[in-house]
């Protein structure tokens, strides 16, 4: 890459960096996962597991959602915390995604733009299934030079994703940026390879403040149409 540009490689976060999953999926998904928290055994309604939900991820992003939601409202006697707070987790991130989800405005040509001056990454954690149908109904797989997707249902990190980009495409870990909206997936593990990071300020984590100085930011954008002025690009 050319050393006038200030970056060789950029790697995206896909859910409220490039789709808007907050309006687009998290509220059937959030319905999805409190339904299969019921039937496990969460001793609440759907409706108070809802605005429940909603009032943690609002308050404390960084929490365990489906623990804490186990630990507000119990189970019932015949129930166990742990295995509710699992059915959660798992029926919110292992889905059949809805077909009408879009790029945010003007994100495709964006990426078409970029890609003929940076080498681009798109690193997604959740379930592979659900991230991968995520990726073809959107048509992205051609807008990256590569498609990494975390199995967080399996313990895999971000970090991890991003040290395998690295060792593989090598390079001055300074012209790396990862662009993301979580201060401790998408800054932090880059931070601490040495590159720089671009925060994305929307969705459930858009009012996080960082706990130390990993997960201080770069740079900060409200969405995709500031990316290029504020990270000079």
């Amino acid at each position: 890459m050319s050393l006038q540009t200030p970056f060789d490689h950029l790697v995206f976060d896909l859910d409220d960096t490039l789709l808007d999953t907050y309006g687009q999926l998290i509220p059937p998904a959030s319905r999805e996962a409190c339904t299969a928290m019921i039937e496990t055994g969460l001793a609440t309604t759907l409706d108070q597991c809802l605005a429940a939900r909603e009032e943690i991820a609002r308050t404390s992003a960084r929490s365990n959602l489906y623990r804490a939601l186990v630990d507000r409202f119990g189970v019932r006697r015949d129930a166990n915390g742990d295995s509710v707070a699992e059915a959660g987790h798992r029926a919110f991130h292992d889905r059949a995604v809805e077909r009408d989800i879009s790029l945010f405005a003007g994100t495709r040509d964006l990426l078409r733009d970029l890609r003929t001056k940076y080498r681009l990454s798109l690193v997604t954690a959740g379930a592979p299934g659900t991230q991968q149908e995520k990726i073809d109904i959107l048509k992205i797989n051609d807008s990256f030079d590569e498609i990494l997707i975390v199995n967080i249902l399996r313990g895999e990190t971000k970090g991890q994703a991003f040290k395998r980009i690295q060792d593989t495409h090598g390079g001055v870990p300074e012209r790396y940026l990862s662009i993301g909206n979580r201060l401790e997936t998408d800054i932090a593990p880059a931070k601490r390879l040495g590159w720089k990071t671009c925060w994305v300020t929307y969705g459930e984590y858009a009012y996080t403040s960082p706990t130390d100085e990993f997960e201080l930011p770069d740079f900060e954008i409200a969405d995709m149409e500031e990316l290029i002025p504020t990270c000079r690009l």
